[in-house]
């Protein structure tokens, strides 16, 4: 059956919603929403997060978000305060990217190709 996907919008398991909405609309210039204590989204462009609230450990999920330009989001987001775990720099695979973990210890790679190519 042929079928078109349009897009994929994670889950993400946070310790505190209101606390994650807050940082990703004031550290990553999300627009976001929340729905009590237990339910909140990010959304900035197609790039598209809920939350949810979870109770323990929380395991840390990578998620990959494509850009237009890598350099200077990463300086926009350090200079708000976030975590920078990787600078930005060419990948083997063809990626230009830096990472970034959020409060929960959840890591976004955000990329474009290094050659132009999209």
């Amino acid at each position: 059956m042929e079928n078109n996907f349009n897009s994929v919008i994670p889950l993400l398991l946070v310790s505190d919603v209101a606390e994650t909405v807050a940082y990703y609309r004031d550290v990553l210039g999300y627009s976001v929403s929340q729905k009590g204590d237990d339910w909140g989204s990010a959304l900035r462009g197609k790039a598209n997060f809920y939350f949810g609230r979870a109770e323990g450990v929380i395991h840390s999920a990578s998620c990959f978000v494509f850009v237009d330009e890598v350099d200077a989001l990463c300086a926009a987001f350090r200079a708000n305060g976030a975590t920078i775990a990787e600078e930005p720099e060419n990948k083997p695979w063809g990626f230009r990217q830096f990472t970034l973990e959020d409060l929960n210890g959840h890591r976004f790679h955000y990329f474009r190709f290094a050659d132009g190519v999209e």
